[in-house]
């Protein structure tokens, strides 16, 4: 697989609602904020997550809408695995938009790494469009 970085993103919530996890069972997060995107795909997202946590571990899942200027607007959706307490997060995400000329992005499915600071209720992180490298029958 080839990784081209398509952007870094600043995440910051501005709303959280926390059920802990119970002996017997998962707990989960309502949370919601805003984020600067900078690079290939740039602008300033609106989103929610509803992350399950799970053994000491969450697991994002997230829907928003970046606004990247003249009207012009991307869907997308993220899913992946954080760490809380060592601050290591992984995110895939997808995306969706009928702008002309980032109508590419509805082909590309993005991989993202970085670090999650659970007293600021940020992230930061970089993203990475997928690209089929290994291809033997090709």
């Amino acid at each position: 697989m080839k990784l081209e970085r398509l952007c870094d993103v600043e995440w910051q919530y501005d709303t959280l609602h926390e059920v802990p996890p119970s002996p017997d069972g998962d707990g989960h997060v309502y949370g919601q904020g805003q984020a600067t995107f900078e690079g290939r795909l740039s602008g300033i997202a609106h989103w929610s997550n509803f992350p399950r946590i799970h053994g000491g571990l969450a697991n994002p899942d997230a829907r928003g809408v970046i606004d990247i200027g003249g009207g012009a607007f991307v869907l997308f959706t993220l899913q992946g695995l954080s760490n809380p307490t060592d601050g290591a997060g992984i995110h895939v995400m997808k995306f969706m938009t009928h702008d002309e000329p980032h109508r590419w992005l509805n082909d590309v499915i993005a991989v993202g790494e970085g670090s999650v600071d659970v007293a600021r209720s940020a992230l930061s992180m970089r993203y990475y469009e997928c690209q089929v490298d290994y291809r033997p029958w090709a």
